[in-house]
C-alpha cells in the first residue's frame, strides 16, 4: 500500500480533480485545507503583498491524503497530471508517496 499526498495550490481545479478521480474509480481519501509556510513568510514583505495580489489573496490550498494499492496510486497520480498539469511549474502544487506497512480502518483493501 502507498500513502499518496497531493497538495493543490490551484484550488479552482479541485472539483475537476475530484471528478477525474471518480471517473477512474478512486473514491477514498481525506481532504483538508492547508496553508503553505511560504505564504505566511511572504505576506510580511512588499514582494509577499504583491504575490498575494497576484494570487487573489488565496493563501489556502487543498491537501488530499489517500491510502491506496500501488496500481491505484499510479492511476491517481495520472489523474492529477491530467487535471492539474505539470507540477514542476511554480506554485502549482506537490505530490509524493510514502510506503505504508500497515493500516486499519480502510474497507476494501487487505492490510
Amino acid at each position: 500500500m502507498i500513502a499518496l499526498f497531493i497538495v493543490i495550490n490551484k484550488t479552482e481545479l479541485f472539483e475537476n480533480l475530484i471528478e477525474e478521480f471518480h471517473k477512474n474509480d478512486i473514491h477514498s481519501g481525506t481532504i483538508f485545507e492547508s496553508l503553505g509556510m511560504a505564504s505566511i513568510f511572504n505576506h510580511d514583505t512588499m514582494v509577499g503583498n504583491f504575490r498575494g495580489a497576484l494570487n487573489k489573496f488565496r493563501p489556502f490550498n487543498k491537501t488530499i491524503l489517500m491510502i491506496l494499492p500501488e496500481d491505484k496510486a499510479e492511476s491517481a497520480k495520472r489523474c492529477v497530471r491530467t487535471v492539474i498539469g505539470d507540477l514542476d511549474r511554480e506554485d502549482v502544487g506537490i505530490m509524493f508517496t510514502i510506503p505504508v506497512s500497515s493500516f486499519e480502518g480502510i474497507r476494501g483493501y487487505d492490510a
